[in-house]
């Protein structure tokens, strides 16, 4: 890194590479609206100078009007010719400050309404890509991240770049010019007076940058603090009926008080500092003002310059402190700026996990056969989740994957959906690594059941069809029907076109899970995956998931994954997984007498269900005695 791409300070460095870097980085969204941002350049050049010129008629009020002296500069003898009279003078002078004020309004409409706009545009093409590249990239990354920060990405971070790669060039450029334009008319007016205006000039610089460096760390703990403030009360929000259950609300409202407090203070101690920065401002100003107006007086006495000279110039005096105070806010704006563009620089730059090969097919017209050869799994943090994984799976079986908890039944179903690629070995559908297809079109041929059923915002007709672009409504009430959820969407106001609430939280487990069946079965994959399907569920809702989903006579090749051992005669295979490895694949008749893993599984589980017995009429002590022999 070059000496000046990084600025000392005594709170740490101001990394001017870093801006550049962000500046570079995102500069492609800005690229296409140089015409408006030239548009809005001009008019902020406008801008400045009106404010240059407010002063100027005030001056005239008092050397010409006032002091009658028409004929005495090239301005006084234009009056004279064409304006005589006081009145007369008075009166365009009257319409010279309301076209000055006509001027500063329209050149700063024109400017924020631009700016605006593009902000606002560059803003939802970057959100729309940002979102669009978040879809692609493997679960893990959102595993490993909090909702509230992803968020914040989409919202706080975005709009605070867009200051950065939009408006502070435009408000650097304002400021500046106005800055620079105001000192050179005031040497122009009176080079001594100029001088003397200048020495408060460093010490408002230097508050301005001392000061805006700490109300930027005040401003950062206040935002942290209103974060807990904020995290307290969506926590007991979403756990309300645990909170009245365990009666909490006291312990909860201590708690959320003791965080408010400490953000309130963190607020006043905010204020406090931006009140401070801008008491020393002001008061430098009022100093300079004191010296050019003692200085300026006595020249106005003594003929070296009007009254209007002096007026005109204690108002720039009190003017350039306000470009000053944006300037240090903007360097204050523009290193968060940095910060963000850097987290949505991090997200943007996470590589999806899989992604589709230069002659990668479509995987439309598979009938559903699955192989594993020896695939292999790590996951990108290092976790080494499989190893030599080896099954068949014919077209249209149904088979049990069943396994102790971390046993990697999970992480395969998630290999099969291409969430990752394998480490080693490979997974074909039909003859085919699966690495062959296109990713959309390989999840096309795939209808899946997770462990937590999502559902979205969405009505149940829409949640049910998800995953199918263009649905019948009768197919769709033909699977809602199929998984026996139908007479009760029949009894809701709005029936199918019922909107749910966020995540579905007003229907019940079995419900949801009901609603998710139905989908899979719309779908008409011709690969059927199950992560725990019976979660939630009742008896009979256990019951119409047997009938209707796994012992469809569709016959689609069916995966089910789960703990429940009461029914595995009926699957036609079934995959015993053990640390990560498949360590049996049979029946469950073979299974029992030839696998210790399975037989221990099965015995188990009978035992914590608390049944002597099974629905297939296998008494546990008998069985139990059978396998230990």
């Amino acid at each position: 890194m070059r000496w000046w791409q990084s600025i000392k300070t005594r709170r740490g460095k101001l990394n001017l590479g870093a801006m550049n870097t962000i500046r570079r980085r995102f500069f492609k969204y800005v690229r296409p609206h140089w015409r408006s941002l030239a548009i809005a350049l001009g008019a902020t050049f406008g801008a400045v100078a009106m404010n240059v010129a407010a002063p100027w008629p005030i001056k005239f009020v008092f050397d010409i009007v006032l002091d009658n002296k028409m004929g005495d500069s090239t301005v006084g003898q234009w009056f004279a010719e064409y304006a005589p009279g006081p009145t007369t003078a008075l009166l365009i002078i009257c319409g010279g400050i309301m076209l000055i004020a006509l001027g500063q309004a329209g050149f700063a409409y024109m400017r924020d309404v631009i700016l605006a706009r593009t902000g606002q545009e560059v803003v939802g093409r970057l959100r729309h890509d940002l979102f669009r590249h978040m879809q692609k990239l493997s679960p893990d990354v959102f595993e490993s991240r909090r909702t509230g920060d992803l968020l914040m990405r989409f919202t706080g971070d975005i709009q605070m770049l867009r200051q950065m790669i939009v408006n502070a060039w435009v408000t650097a450029a304002e400021n500046l010019l106005t800055i620079a334009v105001t000192m050179l008319v005031m040497f122009w007016l009176n080079p001594r007076l100029a001088v003397l205006a200048m020495l408060t000039l460093p010490i408002a610089i230097w508050s301005a940058v001392n000061i805006s460096k700490r109300i930027r760390h005040a401003a950062k703990s206040q935002r942290e603090k209103e974060s807990f403030v904020a995290s307290i009360a969506h926590e007991v929000f979403g756990a309300i009926g645990v909170v009245q259950a365990f009666n909490r609300q006291k312990i909860e409202l201590r708690r959320f008080a003791r965080q408010n407090r400490s953000s309130i203070r963190a607020g006043v101690r905010t204020t406090k500092l931006e009140s401070r920065l801008f008491r020393i401002v002001v008061l430098a100003s009022a100093t300079g003002v004191c010296m050019v107006l003692f200085v300026g007086v006595l020249d106005v006495l003594a003929g070296v310059m009007t009254a209007g000279d002096l007026l005109v110039f204690v108002a720039y005096v009190r003017s350039i402190g306000k470009p000053l105070r944006k300037m240090s806010k903007l360097a204050s704006q523009t290193a968060k700026a940095t910060v963000c563009g850097m987290r949505i620089a991090e997200m943007l730059n996470i590589k999806p996990a899989v992604k589709d090969g230069p002659d990668a097919i479509s995987a439309e017209g598979i009938v559903g056969h699955i192989a594993v050869d020896n695939a292999g799994f790590t996951y990108p943090d290092g976790t080494p989740a499989l190893h030599d994984v080896s099954f068949r799976i014919e077209s249209g079986e149904r088979v049990a994957v069943v396994g102790r908890s971390g046993a990697g039944k999970s992480t395969l179903m998630k290999l099969l959906l291409r969430f990752y690629d394998v480490s080693d070995g490979r997974i074909a559908f039909d003859d085919r690594d699966i690495r062959e297809f296109t990713v959309a079109s390989l999840r096309d041929q795939i209808a899946v059941v997770q462990q937590e059923t999502v559902l979205f915002g969405l009505s149940i007709a829409e949640n049910i069809a998800i995953g199918c672009e263009s649905v019948d409504p009768i197919a769709v009430k033909k699977a809602a029907k199929q998984v026996g959820i139908h007479k009760f969407i029949r009894t809701l106001p709005q029936g199918y076109e019922t909107k749910l609430a966020e995540r579905g939280v007003t229907l019940s487990g079995g419900q949801r899970q009901r609603i998710a069946l139905a989908r899979a079965l719309l779908r008409s994959a011709p690969i059927l995956i199950l992560d725990e399907p019976i979660t939630g569920l009742d008896a009979e809702s256990a019951q119409v998931l047997e009938d209707q989903v796994i012992n469809n006579e569709s016959r689609r090749t069916t995966l089910v994954i789960c703990h429940d051992m009461s029914s595995m005669k009926q699957f036609d295979k079934i995959i015993v997984m053990d640390a990560g490895t498949a360590a049996a694949v049979g029946t469950h008749e073979e299974l029992l007498d030839s696998c210790e893993r399975y037989a221990k599984l099965y015995s188990t589980w009978f035992a914590r269900s608390g049944t002597p017995g099974n629905s297939e009429g296998i008494d546990l002590a008998y069985e139990s005695k059978r396998l230990a022999c």
